[in-house]
């Protein structure tokens, strides 16, 4: 099927056909035709990062919220970030499975990308998928990432709003202080309160925040037993009173000026990488330079330098 007829069907509600362009975008065939042809179609999609440590209940928060937005009757597209299969480098699809009840449903999308050793807890392609999610017609996006860690921040960058989930008796809460993660979260999600240590953990991250007081606002922590649906009705309050919060403070607009910058300078970073790549250092090229820094003839940076003088004077 032709592109175009692809881009059409999409902007009509079509999830087939967000699915075929979304695999194109991964593989980065007709990116440069897909995006500006859907980009005008976008809806304005309020996105909701969901992050936190491996086992947490990320997946079963996804998987509830979902029905909360379902509820109220909206459209809700979801990106699940899978590790990546050392064997096929996909995703291991392992968020799919667990919200497979949600697959006949035609008012919700998902899709589980495989995270291809991409550091930030996201996939190299999420932008662009969120703009196909947004096409599509997508009230909410979900995006949940592989984990949590220093490295793993980047969905900050995306989301209008972050859910921080931790559990108790883990050490999360610890954890998340010494990585600095709390400053990520919007809301805090306190997941698996059957548990021993609520109050405990509770207790911490009030304490934190009043230590870090960086933002204007305490952020809310809202507790919960995602798998018994307990605490979601509230989680979901919370979510959409911050989310009118935002609106009301320009917050919102602030937010999605950002990710159009990021946007812009992660295309342009590509381009001029891509180019370079081509341009000025071809394979054969690159093996020299290597040959010469190995051979302890020079150094990385003094040969980076070098090439960017020879770009620069052919350019002139």
């Amino acid at each position: 099927m032709k592109v175009d007829a692809l881009i059409d069907q999409c902007t009509k509600g079509n999830h087939r056909a967000a699915a075929k362009l979304i695999t194109l975008i991964e593989n980065k065939e007709y990116l440069e035709e897909i995006i500006p042809k859907l980009y005008p179609y976008r809806k304005n999609s309020y996105i909701i990062g969901i992050t936190g440590a491996p086992g947490v209940g990320k997946s079963t928060i996804t998987d509830k919220l979902i029905t909360q937005f379902r509820h109220y009757n909206a459209t809700v597209g979801v990106v699940a970030i899978d590790p990546t299969s050392p064997f096929s480098g996909g995703a291991l699809l392992g968020d799919r499975i667990r919200l497979q009840k949600h697959a006949t449903d035609e008012r919700v999308f998902i899709r589980s990308m495989g995270s291809r050793g991409h550091l930030g807890g996201l996939a190299p392609a999420t932008n662009d998928v969120l703009t196909v999610l947004a096409a599509l017609g997508c009230d909410y996006i979900i995006i949940e990432t592989v984990g949590v860690g220093q490295s793993e921040i980047e969905i900050v960058k995306y989301a209008d709003m972050v859910l921080l989930v931790l559990t108790p008796g883990s050490g999360d809460s610890m954890q998340v202080m010494k990585a600095g993660i709390m400053e990520i979260g919007d809301i805090f999600v306190i997941n698996k309160c059957d548990r021993p240590g609520v109050d405990k953990i509770e207790s911490e991250l009030n304490l934190i925040q009043q230590i870090n007081q960086h933002k204007d606002r305490l952020r809310p922590i809202a507790k919960i037993v995602a798998p018994k649906e307990i605490g979601m009705d509230i989680l979901y309050k919370m979510i959409m009173e911050l989310k009118n919060e935002q609106e009301k403070s320009s917050e919102i607009i602030m937010k999605h000026r950002v990710r159009i910058k990021n946007e812009i300078l992660s295309n342009l970073q590509d381009s001029i990488y891509s180019h370079i790549q081509t341009n000025l250092i071809p394979e054969k090229k690159m093996e020299t330079c290597v040959d010469i820094v190995f051979d302890n003839k020079s150094d990385p940076i003094t040969m980076s330098r070098k090439l960017l003088d020879e770009y620069q004077k052919n350019l002139s």
